[in-house]
């Protein structure tokens, strides 16, 4: 009996001790399997995109914390740590980061300290290095709020687009966030401007007065014209000029300080809704630029009839093929509607849009002869046409 229960104990140990060196040779095996995929290709998208996501938060603060005017003259780290309030040990990397992002530059400063006079030898003095911190040109010109190519309210509406960002899980669900047209582009257009006046304003009115003698056109017409800098712009360049900037009523307010900012005398605006009212008779030139109407083929009529014979039309838009190959932009463009109209899949269109080619193939329909097409700024294209 007590053989047969020992047998029994040996056989269970032993099949047990088999087993368990099964299980570490699995587990063993399992260790040493590697996957199909590399595994660096997802690290390196999450080191990306969460870096971008630092150097975010590393300018809207430093513009938060107003870094930036503070700097105006060299400081160093303690210095400005002492003088805003901020924590001695953060403030040194913060700097040394913004100066990585070409933010900040930094000047060496060379301390002599007094040293201990040695036998057959002077006083020996040693040179320590302080670093002081200073705006970049780059900020000196975009960042701080007496520019005159301040970039703050452009940066403010990025702040609020990553906070829509932030609502991403929700909006996969609800869908986009509907907005009213009338507060969504008296909001937007002071960032349109700022950004509109660095380069691409310039580089605009230049183009169409090599393509077009302003100097002969009287009235002029410009549609959805937001800020109305190119207006002014060009009434600046021919004081004989009367241009209008039609757009909607509650945007037109903020045009009308955009023309007192600038003492153009021969500007005025016209509050309207393009899509469902006239736009007027006797233009010698209308100009679009990057509004809902760009693309859409219902407004030709309107624009055609609305032009003398001999007059110009001018559109600047961002042409389909620029957009297209991007979708993480699309997603951008489709996180938010407008309350009465649709948007089409890529950026900047809307549903009663077509691509932008179709759309200049379009103009001859109605008299409008395209005789210039280029490409400017931003991946922007202007197209010049005449009617006949």
């Amino acid at each position: 009996m007590l053989a047969i229960t020992f047998n029994a104990k040996t056989k269970r140990k032993r099949k047990k001790r088999k087993c368990k060196r099964r299980l570490n040779m699995k587990v063993k095996n399992e260790l040493m399997e590697t996957p199909d995929v590399d595994v660096d290709r997802l690290v390196k998208t999450m080191e990306n995109s969460t870096r971008g996501l630092k150097e975010y938060r590393l300018l809207v603060t430093a513009l938060e914390l107003e870094v930036f005017e503070a700097l105006k003259t060299p400081l160093r780290a303690g210095e400005l740590a002492e003088k805003m309030g901020l924590d001695r040990v953060l403030v040194p990397h913060f700097c040394e980061a913004l100066v990585r992002l070409g933010l900040l530059d930094m000047v060496e400063e060379v301390a002599e300290e007094e040293g201990t006079e040695k036998e057959g030898e002077g006083k020996a003095g040693k040179s320590t290095v302080f670093p002081r911190y200073v705006n970049s040109e780059l900020t000196a010109t975009y960042l701080l709020k007496e520019s005159p190519f301040s970039q703050h309210q452009y940066l403010s509406e990025m702040s609020r687009n990553a906070a829509l960002w932030t609502r991403l899980p929700e909006l996969m669900k609800k869908g986009p966030v509907v907005v009213d047209k009338g507060p969504f582009f008296w909001g937007i257009i002071s960032c349109m401007a700022e950004n509109t006046r660095c380069g691409l304003l310039q580089e605009a009115v230049s183009t169409v007065m090599e393509s077009v003698d302003l100097g002969k056109v009287r009235k002029l017409l410009d549609m959805g014209g937001g800020h109305g800098l190119y207006s002014i712009a060009f009434a600046k360049m021919n004081e004989q000029l009367e241009a209008f900037v039609f757009d909607l009523p509650p945007v037109t307010i903020k045009t009308k300080q955009y023309i007192e900012k600038y003492g153009a005398s021969n500007v005025d605006v016209i509050p309207g809704d393009f899509f469902k009212d006239e736009l007027g008779t006797g233009y010698d030139m209308i100009f679009s630029s990057f509004n809902p109407g760009g693309k859409a083929p219902e407004l030709i009529p309107k624009i055609a009839s609305a032009l003398n014979e001999g007059g110009f039309f001018v559109t600047l838009q961002v042409p389909d093929e620029n957009t297209e190959a991007d979708p993480l932009f699309s997603l951008d463009w489709n996180l938010w509607i407008f309350e009465d109209t649709k948007k089409g899949g890529t950026g900047y269109c809307f549903e009663n849009s077509v691509p932008f080619n179709e759309y200049i193939g379009m103009l001859g329909d109605y008299g409008l002869e395209v005789f210039r097409t280029l490409d400017l700024k931003e991946g922007s294209r202007m197209v010049f046409a005449k009617k006949k």
